[in-house]
């Protein structure tokens, strides 16, 4: 399998974190940006976004969501995506709570890429109180998602440290002690680890 991809993507690293713990790593080829130069990326998804996971028979799956449902049948490990209906609404109600932290943060990381006359901080306080408002809603859920690796927590692990590495200075620890207790051992999983976005 070629997973197409950018190594500073959320959602890139939220496929990667699901490859290693479903035990496929290995068996996933990660191409380079000159698919997007080349025009490889676009002919694969017509879309042009990362990540897209181009199969052995040329099938290709975009987005993130539909590559981690694609996986979560592949190998062993945890199950990521529960089988059980009302288990299943909950993983992807918090999955949707992670999954737009990391839309509001890359929204606003790329609007501060602006020339410094075209740049709407509107539109970047808008995302910042996504990304604030959803962390808030996740500290009251962390608790029940405890140890569990799922799609919704590793979408969060993913969350977070994108927020980390891109956004640092909203603090989100200050005010969410039970998120922060619940991070740092997540982020110790040799799944995220071996994800961490180049500095």
């Amino acid at each position: 399998m070629k997973l197409h991809n950018s190594p500073t993507s959320p959602f890139v690293r939220k496929v990667l974190i699901a490859a290693h713990e479903r035990g496929l790593a290995d068996q996933i080829e990660l191409t380079g940006p000159q698919t997007m130069e080349n025009g490889e990326l676009r002919a694969e998804n017509p879309l042009e976004k990362v990540p897209a996971l181009v199969l052995d028979d040329g099938t290709a799956l975009y987005d993130s969501l539909v590559i981690v449902s694609y996986l979560d049948g592949l190998g062993s490990g945890p199950q990521l995506i529960p089988g059980d209906h009302a288990a299943r609404t909950t993983v992807l109600r918090r999955h949707a709570l992670a999954d737009g932290i990391m839309e509001a943060g890359v929204a606003s990381v790329m609007e501060t890429r602006r020339p410094d006359d075209k740049i709407w901080s509107d539109a970047i306080n808008r995302q910042r109180g996504k990304i604030q408002r959803a962390i808030d809603a996740l500290e009251g859920e962390i608790e029940a998602m405890g140890d569990a690796v799922d799609l919704s927590t590793i979408s969060t692990g993913a969350a977070l440290g994108y927020v980390d590495f891109r956004l640092g200075d909203l603090g989100w620890r200050d005010g969410h002690p039970k998120l922060a207790a619940w991070y740092e051992p997540f982020a110790k999983r040799p799944s995220m680890v071996g994800t961490t976005p180049p500095g």
